[in-house]
């Protein structure tokens, strides 16, 4: 898994390319990390097959974190499957989230 991270200003983009295993969660939480302080961050998940439990369980801990310095969080450009799985485990309720088009 790899990430391309830019930052302007106060607003944040990743976009990973590759699965979201359980090492690619632990790289995420740490480049995540570094970006709680922003106002709003975009994850792009364009080029994600997979997504694991501790890949979801840093994405909400990243969204805890960001929500209170005041930020937002939009995952967007979901594929099919990843886009219905969050939207079962109701997260589309939490923070935005985008089907590919």
């Amino acid at each position: 898994m790899d990430l391309k991270i830019t930052v302007d200003k106060d607003r944040g983009r990743v976009e990973i390319i590759g699965d979201v295993d359980e090492k690619g969660a632990e790289i995420l939480k740490l480049k995540l990390q570094e970006m709680n302080h922003l106002k709003t961050v975009e994850i792009d998940f364009r080029q994600v097959a997979y997504i694991g439990s501790s890949g979801i369980g840093k994405l909400l801990l990243f969204y805890k974190n960001l929500s209170i310095h005041g930020g937002t969080l939009s995952v967007t450009r979901l594929q099919p499957d990843i886009f219905r799985l969050f939207q079962e485990l109701k997260l589309d309720t939490i923070f935005s989230i985008t089907a590919q088009s």
